[in-house]
Formats: C-alpha cells, sequence, structure tokens
C-alpha cells in the first residue's frame, strides 16, 4: 500500500499578485482529467533535445571573484513593479480524494454522491448518477491545499459533514451552492476521517494535537478530549462500531489501536499491534458486525480485531482494493468488496467469500450496498465510472459516467528547463506540467504514467534527462525528454524509503558528471541522507546516513549546489511529520566528493533552526533564511554578512523544509529571495536592494522560485499560478523599458 499524502503538508499561500500581463490556461469548466493528466491539443511539440549535456559555461559576471561588494551594506531603492506576467491555471488537474454516498438525499436507485476532490477550486461537488455533470459545485473558501480532507454523511438528519484545515463545515440540501462553518478544532492543524455514531454526533482524528473530538448537533459544540498517548501526534483513522464505540488508529511512530465509549471518552483502552512497529500508520479502520478491520502501512493484508476481548483473532490476505468495504447489508449478513477488478461477497460472520462479478473500473472510491444490488464508484479520464451490479443476476446492469468540474494543484515545485519551458509540479499532484512563458503553451504528462507524485523538486542534467523526486516513498525518476509523452519515459530508479527511510527529496544538485540529492526522513523519523546518481547509468552511486542518523545526524537537508569538487548544502532541524524539531541551529556544510567526507560543519545563523538553497557567486557562499541572505566564506563556512531583506524573524516560524528561496543571476551580479512573503531583488554590484513583493503590498509571490538561462526569474503566486517577476527598480527603468501594460497577444493566451 503506498503512503498517503497528508493534509498538514500545506504550504504558505500567497496572494494579491498584480497583473501586467495575464496568460490564462482555461477556466474551471466541467471535463476534468483525473489526477492532474490533460494534454493540450493545441500545445506545439517540443522541440527534440540534445544528445549533449546541457552546457555549464561558466557566465562572465560584473563581479570580480570574491567581490567585496557582495558584503557590503545594502541600499533600499525604488520597487519593482511585481509580475511582469501571471500564467493563471498552472497545473490544471482534477484528482479525486474523497467519494461519500448520499442514501436518503434523494429518491432515486442510485443514490446520489459527495465528491471532494485535490485543490482551492471546486473543492465539493454533488453528483446525480444519472446526469453526466455535477448538480452542485461548491467552492469553500479558506480551504486547505489539498481540499476538503473528510467527509461523512448523516442519513437520519440529511447533513454531510466536511472536514478543512481545522475547520468543520456542514452542507445541506437546501442550501446546495455553500457550506456553513460549524466551528473549529482548537489547537489542530488537521481533521481527520469524521463519523457519526448513533445519536448523530460526530466524531474526529486530528493532527498534531494527537487526540479526538466530537460535535454535538443539539447544543453545537466542539470538544477536543486528551491526547491519547504521549508519543503520537496523529489520529489518523477513526471508527464507530454498532455499539457506539469509538475505534481510533494513530501514527507516525508506534502505530496503534485505542478505543473508548462514546459515552465515556475520557476512558481510553491502548491496543497495541500483534507485531508492534516503530513508524508508520494505521492506514484504514472499519468496524464491521464482531470485528475491527486494521490496515497498517506497509502490512499485506488486512488485520482483524475482536471487540469483545479486544483480541487479534486473524487476517484477510486477500486485499481489499482501496481498502474499500461495503457495510454489512442485514438481511444477508454479507458485506462487498473488490480485488483485482473481481467484486467479492464477505460473510461477517464467517468470513467465507465468494466472488460476484468482474467490474471494469479501477480501484474503488466508494462501494454501496444494498440486499438487491452493489453500486462501486472509481475513477476515469474525465470523473466517475459508477458501476451497478445487479445481485440476482450477479453481473453488471448498468454503466454510468459523470465529468466533474476541473480543479487546480497549488503549485509545489519548479524547474526551468533548457527547452524553454518551466516545469511545475502540484501538491497532492500526480505527473508533471510545463508551461512555455513565450507562448502559454501548457504540456501534461500523460495519463499512464504511474511513476511521478507530488514533486518536491527537480533537476535537469541535461536536454535529454531530468531528475524528479517523487513524494512520499522518496522515488527518484528519470524523466527522459524524447519519451516525455509516453508512459515509459518515465523510469523509478529508486525508492528512498525503503532502504533508508526517506520521504521526500528537497535538494537537488550537479556538476558536469553527477546529480547529488538531499532529503528529508519519513513519518517519526530524523536525519536525511545525501547522494549521488551516475546520469550515464542511471544509477545511485553512493549515499552517505551517517549510520542511520542522517548526513547531518537528526537534520532533514533542504538545499545543495556543487562544483567539480565540492559540495555545498543547507539543513533543518525540522524531521519527519510526527517527530520534535532536533535542538539546535541549522548547519552548512561543505563535503569533498572524491574522498565524500566532511570538510566543514558549521551553523553560521544564531536562532536559525533552517537555511535554504544555498547558492555559488563570485567565489562566495550563499544562503537563505526567513531573514534574507547570508554570505559565507566558502573556504571555512565563515560569515561574512548578513543582508536582512525582510520584517520576519527565524523563531518566529518553526523550521520548515522550504520556506525560503534563493536564485542567482551570476552574469548581471543579481539575486533574488523570497520569504515570509516578501520577495527582493539584491544588486550586488550596485549594492542595493529593490522589493518585488511584500506583505505591505499588493504583490506577493510564494517560496519557490526558479530562473531561466535567459535570466528571467520565476516564482510561485497565488496558490495555483507562476508569475515572471520584474527585477527592475521602476525608479531606473525608462518609459519604453518599462514592461507592456497592454493585453496579451492572442499566441500568448492558451485557453484549454
Amino acid at each position: 500500500m503506498g503512503r498517503k499524502l497528508v493534509a498538514e503538508d500545506e504550504k504558505r499561500t500567497v496572494k494579491n499578485v498584480s497583473r501586467r500581463v495575464v496568460l490564462t490556461l482555461g477556466g474551471l469548466t466541467a471535463g476534468a482529467v483525473i489526477y492532474g493528466q490533460f494534454t493540450d491539443s493545441s500545445s506545439e511539440p517540443a522541440p527534440e533535445p540534445s544528445t549533449t549535456p546541457t552546457p555549464r559555461p561558466e557566465p562572465k559576471s560584473v563581479l570580480v571573484n570574491r567581490d567585496p561588494s557582495v558584503t557590503k551594506s545594502l541600499q533600499r531603492t525604488r520597487n519593482t513593479s511585481g509580475a511582469r506576467r501571471l500564467y493563471a491555471g498552472a497545473f490544471p488537474a482534477t484528482k479525486i480524494r474523497r467519494v461519500v454516498p448520499l442514501p436518503g438525499l434523494k429518491k432515486s436507485e442510485i443514490p446520489w454522491l459527495a465528491v471532494s476532490i485535490v485543490g482551492p477550486t471546486h473543492q465539493l461537488q454533488i453528483i446525480n448518477p444519472i446526469q453526466n455533470s455535477p448538480a452542485h459545485v461548491v467552492e469553500i473558501p479558506h480551504s486547505h491545499n489539498g481540499g476538503v480532507q473528510t467527509m461523512a454523511w448523516d442519513k437520519k438528519n440529511k447533513k454531510l459533514y466536511l472536514g478543512t484545515r481545522n475547520y468543520l463545515l456542514v452542507w445541506v440540501p437546501s442550501r446546495p451552492s455553500k457550506v456553513t462553518q460549524l466551528g473549529q478544532v482548537a489547537g489542530a492543524s488537521t481533521i481527520y476521517d469524521l463519523q457519526i455514531d448513533s445519536l448523530g454526533t460526530v466524531w474526529g482524528g486530528t493532527y498534531p494535537l494527537g487526540a479526538a473530538f466530537r460535535y454535538t448537533p443539539d447544543i453545537k459544540k466542539i470538544r477536543v478530549f486528551e491526547r491519547v498517548s504521549a508519543d503520537t501526534d496523529y489520529v489518523r483513522r477513526v471508527a464507530v462500531d454498532a455499539n457506539d464505540n469509538v475505534w481510533l488508529g494513530t501514527g507516525s511512530r508506534n502505530p496503534r489501536v485505542f478505543r473508548f465509549s462514546a459515552k465515556s471518552p475520557q476512558k481510553v483502552l491502548e491496543i497495541p499491534l500483534r507485531e508492534p512497529k516503530s513508524t508508520g500508520f494505521i492506514s484504514s479502520l472499519q468496524a464491521i458486525e464482531g470485528r475491527i478491520v486494521v490496515s497498517v502501512d506497509d502490512v499485506s493484508g488486512q488485520l482483524l480485531l475482536n471487540p469483545q476481548n479486544n483480541l487479534w483473532v486473524g487476517t484477510v490476505d486477500r486485499v481489499w482494493s482501496g481498502r474499500k468495504a461495503s457495510a454489512v447489508i442485514s438481511d444477508s449478513n454479507q458485506f462487498y468488496n473488490v480485488s483485482d477488478n473481481q467484486l467479492y461477497a464477505t460473510s461477517s460472520s464467517t468470513w467465507d467469500e465468494q466472488a460476484i462479478s468482474k467490474l471494469s473500473g479501477g480501484s474503488p472510491l466508494s462501494i454501496y450496498a444494498t440486499d438487491a444490488q452493489v453500486v462501486v464508484v472509481s475513477a476515469n479520464k474525465t470523473g466517475l465510472q459508477i458501476e451497478v451490479v445487479r445481485l440476482s443476476s450477479r453481473s453488471v446492469q448498468l454503466v454510468s459516467t459523470v465529468a466533474l468540474a476541473r480543479g487546480e494543484f497549488v503549485v509545489q515545485s519548479l524547474m526551468s528547463h533548457s527547452d524553454g519551458n518551466i516545469y511545475v509540479g502540484g501538491y497532492m499532484g500526480h505527473g508533471v506540467t510545463s508551461i512555455n512563458p513565450k507562448t502559454g503553451k501548457h504540456w501534461t504528462s500523460p495519463v499512464e504514467q504511474n511513476a511521478v507524485n507530488q514533486i518536491e523538486g527537480m533537476i535537469e542534467f541535461d536536454a535529454q534527462k531530468t531528475y524528479i523526486g517523487s513524494y512520499g516513498s522518496a522515488d527518484i525518476v528519470r524523466l527522459t525528454s524524447k519519451a516525455k509523452d509516453k508512459p515509459e519515459g518515465y523510469s523509478r530508479i529508486a525508492r528512498l524509503a525503503t532502504d533508508y527511510e526517506q520521504s521526500r527529496i528537497f535538494a537537488w544538485a550537479k556538476n558536469s558528471k553527477t546529480v547529488f540529492f538531499g532529503t528529508v526522513p519519513e513519518y517519526g523519523r530524523s536525519g536525511g541522507v545525501l547522494g549521488a546518481i551516475n546520469p550515464q547509468l542511471d544509477e545511485i552511486s553512493w549515499v552517505l546516513d551517517g549510520g542511520d542518523q542522517g548526513f547531518i545526524p537528526k537534520h532533514s537537508i533542504t538545499g545543495l549546489v556543487a562544483d567539480e569538487k565540492f559540495i555545498y548544502g543547507t539543513t533543518s532541524v525540522r524531521n519527519g511529520y510526527g517527530l520534535a524539531d532536533t535542538e539546535g541551529n541549522a548547519k552548512v556544510f561543505k563535503v569533498d566528493i572524491a574522498t565524500r567526507t566532511i570538510l566543514w560543519s558549521v551553523s553560521p545563523i544564531a536562532k536559525c533552526g533552517a537555511v535554504y538553497a544555498p547558492k555559488l557567486m563570485a567565489g562566495w557562499l550563499l544562503v537563505a533564511d526567513l531573514e534574507g541572505v547570508a554570505v559565507l566564506d566558502p573556504r571555512n563556512g565563515k560569515l561574512i554578512k548578513k543582508h536582512q531583506l525582510t520584517n520576519a524573524r527565524n523563531t518566529s516560524y518553526r523550521p520548515g523544509w522550504k520556506n525560503a528561496d534563493l536564485v542567482v543571476l551570476e552574469s548581471v551580479g543579481k539575486a533574488v529571495h523570497t520569504a515570509a512573503g516578501t520577495t527582493t531583488v539584491v544588486d550586488f554590484a550596485a549594492t542595493t536592494r529593490a522589493l518585488i513583493g511584500s506583505p505591505q503590498l499588493k504583490s506577493q509571490f510564494g517560496t519557490r522560485l526558479t530562473v531561466s538561462s535567459s535570466g528571467q526569474v520565476f516564482a510561485n503566486a497565488e496558490k495555483t499560478a507562476i508569475a515572471e517577476l520584474d527585477l527592475q527598480p521602476i525608479a531606473s527603468q525608462s518609459k519604453t523599458a518599462r514592461p507592456s501594460a497592454t493585453k496579451a497577444a492572442p499566441t500568448a493566451t492558451a485557453t484549454i
């Protein structure tokens, strides 16, 4: 079972980008593409990649080696105009997150459905299964970037409860175009797995509280209970049995099950796994008659727990696709599940099973059963496929499809490529997309590729090869440019979760022969690894994990830069989710490539838990934090100068993995820094700094930057857009040199 993308991993958002030119990538309409795959038929074919490595000439700079101007104080100059161009809808996609049947909502043989999708738009869609488009599309203001995390249908009272961030919401049929906020779960950043007991009370789990909460509709109050255990931040799974016992599944350390009566939630009983695990999650939890069915990360099949004596009593070795099962039908005492496109009926008393019918859809998103039929909902290229199996004939009697309203992924990563495109990874995404900044043309990887999910970072080695870090198993994927429109163009060459218990690859660097990577560890783990890839063989050459403590012990690696002899890196004290931060300050380090030894490792910035985006410029080593740019001597790591560029303080935020970014334009002696809503262009040659975006300005940008070979700098903006930044202070621009305020030419607008 693959690791889940967790909802609490949300990046700081951006807003209010001023527009000079907006290149629209299409309205949000029906005809969505599942899992983020969309191919623009109007897109021009990509140019044939070179068979030689991307040239790496050392650009001639206006700065001399170890130029003293880099360490001089910077004078504030006029702001720039902000965004020269905004490319909206950078990653158009519709990835289905939840499907919940709504029996009783309407008098219909097939129940209506509630569907949630990933992203900040069209998050909730109410589906009439006999229509080919949604009956209602509901926007949810201030939702999580991952959309709606959980839903539960109260059939008796006809209320759909939803959780996003720490907000508890409700949708009712009498007001179908909106949701109502019921309250917030104090202290939580994420709500998980809403369930409803026999009295209509709503129960849910939380992060980072590691606790359950309840909402009582009669008094309209939310109550949060105590943390179930000191060693868990997560209650990810919740189930309520027929006796109104509430069951909780935890992680990321020491995953196990807890239970209490809905009448006495303070009396919590802990039930360890039969074979305890140091890390991982309870990935599904269901109350099925006289058993509690439990799935655990990396454990095949389902575990069975007897709720009468709280003992483990067996396993179901046949894995249920999606870990989904219907409710038990009282007349037959059976429930239904799917494996390998085969629908099965399972007896809840004997656990014997029988095959019912073959299905044509993929892994089920929902299974709803009555005594006459089973409705199985799965995803297709445009939205949903609904299959109805008649139990009397044991065959599929109806197949219906519904095209969902399309959404967008929040921009998670950016990379400028030598083919002239800006490549984009999406939060909770699947695949990769790109935008050509000259034409506005849009491209997305093929639907069939299954190697790339959420991308934290990527790097082009040469025109033919790009390496991508795919979360959540820290997969290293090779993208071959010539085959990027084919599934075989995406090849996983390593899975760092398996051998090194790593989760994400944020840090990438290269020299003429090698690609280097640095990682963030798995949930409940500390210590990232440093590794190298041989691009000629597409193999990992070596990995340094510090004896299972991390390359820099108990630090994540957030950034890398390399030349032919040395690697320079930055770290964060933030560990894998579910584990407290490591005490102390972030490190900057230097490694000899030939000997793979650390030449120095320092903490140059006091009271700073995370340093990002190392860059070499004019013989200096530059690193970023929330406050600005530090200039280090690469020979020994000594701090030479700290340029304060924002009003933020490193101590004001919990250390992260990508809360600041920095790019350099060597030939013109400039750098661009972004953090805490403030984006700054630094002209070291002129010893000036100019704001591009800040909390006090209308223009704000995120913490993802990339620079093209022509010196254009791009940032993420407005969650789902990317922007080309204006780097010239207004005072220094002549009238003819200012960016055009006219509309984009027709060829620069791609409507999808």
